[in-house]
């Protein structure tokens, strides 16, 4: 069997290094982990016409990276000084609509990051947009989340305490309808979310900074490429009830 197609939404930069013009922009080290755990990567253009469904039928899985913030007009906020916002207008929009495809056709899915943010925001749940000094530092550091018992997540990653590799200075507010916190930090920040019964997992944290060496960030993205293995399987074969599942 041919490696399960992973999509990964580019995200649009008005400048990128070596380009003359504008080109969308993804993480090698996301790249390598998809690869690393048996997939091979496929990136998402944000500016074709095609609908996320279109797009996502030619697809097994799907892994969100991170990146901007969330415009916080999608959660009726105004931006403070510490807004740092997409280069590409529709970037939010896109990636929100391959969050509600990849939920409507049992597509599994890997949230990072922005990934979960938008999820959340997608919900009806809001953001912080600033996190200033406290207990845990999230920007630039490796801290302790604890996993909830009985998530999906415990089940891929185990349960108790992990170790994360945290890039974030926004986090969830008020939670989004139908999602379930599946890890926290000390500092009540929420780590990941998922949907119950959905093949969608959703971490506020940056897997690909660890997963060479990290045994529990790998198997994240090992969960999201069998998880599209078996959903490939299930189409081919015409039974796509529960493809995804855990």
């Amino acid at each position: 069997m041919t490696r399960p197609l992973i999509g990964v939404p580019g995200m649009w930069s008005s400048s990128v290094h070596g380009l003359r013009y504008d080109g969308v922009a993804v993480a090698a080290a996301v790249l390598r982990c998809i690869v690393r755990a048996g997939g091979e990567p496929v990136i998402m253009f944000p500016g074709t016409g095609d609908s996320p469904a279109e797009q996502l039928a030619r697809l097994d899985g799907v892994v969100l990276p991170g990146g901007a913030d969330v415009a916080p007009s999608l959660y009726g906020a105004e931006p403070d000084e510490h807004y740092w916002p997409t280069d590409y207008d529709g970037q939010d929009a896109y990636e929100t609509g391959i969050i509600e495809g990849c939920l409507a056709a049992d597509v599994p899915l890997l949230a990072i990051c922005r990934g979960l943010q938008l999820l959340n925001v997608g919900r009806g749940g809001t953001l912080i947009q600033h996190l200033g000094p406290g207990e845990v530092q999230h920007k630039g550091t490796v801290h302790p989340v604890q996993v909830a018992a009985g998530s999906l997540l415990a089940e891929v990653i185990g349960g108790g305490a992990a170790d994360v590799s945290s890039y974030h200075h926004q986090a969830i507010g008020k939670l989004g309808e139908g999602l379930t916190v599946a890890a926290s930090a000390s500092d009540g920040v929420v780590e990941a979310v998922e949907v119950p019964g959905a093949p969608m997992l959703a971490v506020q944290w940056h897997p690909e900074d660890t997963a060479e060496t990290n045994a529990s960030d790998h198997a994240l993205f090992q969960w999201v490429v069998q998880a599209a293995a078996r959903r490939r399987v299930a189409v081919t074969e015409g039974g796509l009830a529960g493809a995804g599942s855990r």
